[in-house]
């Protein structure tokens, strides 16, 4: 049995070499053509997904900014409902009222309530209607200014529009007032009826 050759690195050095360059070759070809197209999906797919991020939360930021300015237009829809059916409201529910009261207030100061004139007018355009009221008013400084005041203080949105002196009595101390106040009321918008099927 012949022994066994001892491996000498010095002669089989290329030998050596051409394995290692092979497996070199091998692992580059592998990472070429398989490690690097994956490495360059991940690096392609983050992007995407940070991309996709950032979309995200500006979305959110508008989304939330929408539904604050939404939560913000129906809290000043229901306070312009409110304002319109219950401070406003309509002809028909206020018109009666507030000429009682006008009226209370003018019997209190000695006003004969057939001489209070009554004018309603529609604003065009704006759902509203202005009712004016003209009222005669004869008496002393102090009595004239308790009742513009007790007009003022009225919870019917009662607004004295004009204060004009027709004449003076008693020196000066009796005046002769007209004056005018006004309110105004909701107009609802009236919607046609429907047409009758012809027969």
């Amino acid at each position: 049995m012949k022994p066994r050759r001892r491996f000498d690195l010095r002669e089989n050095l290329w030998r050596v070499g051409a394995v290692l360059g092979g497996l070199l070759a091998l692992n580059l070809a592998f990472y070429l053509f398989f490690n690097l197209p994956r490495l360059r999906a991940l690096e392609s797919l983050e992007d995407r997904r940070n991309t996709a991020a950032r979309e995200l939360r500006t979305t959110m930021t508008r989304v939330e900014t929408i539904q604050r300015l939404v939560a913000q237009y129906d809290d000043q829809t229901r306070r312009l409902d409110d304002f319109y059916e219950n401070l406003l409201g309509t002809q028909m529910d206020r018109m009666t009222t507030i000429q009682k009261e006008v009226r209370g207030i003018a019997t209190e100061f000695h006003i004969d309530p057939e001489a209070i004139d009554y004018n309603p007018e529609e604003i065009q355009g704006a759902g509203l209607t202005l009712f004016q009221i003209t009222i005669p008013l004869i008496g002393g400084y102090p009595n004239l200014r308790q009742f513009i005041n007790r007009i003022e203080s009225s919870k019917h949105l009662l607004i004295v529009d004009s204060v004009e002196l027709t004449g003076a009595r008693e020196g000066g101390a009796m005046l002769s007032l007209t004056i005018k106040i006004s309110t105004v009321f909701h107009a609802p918008r009236q919607t046609a009826a429907p047409k009758p099927a012809p027969a």
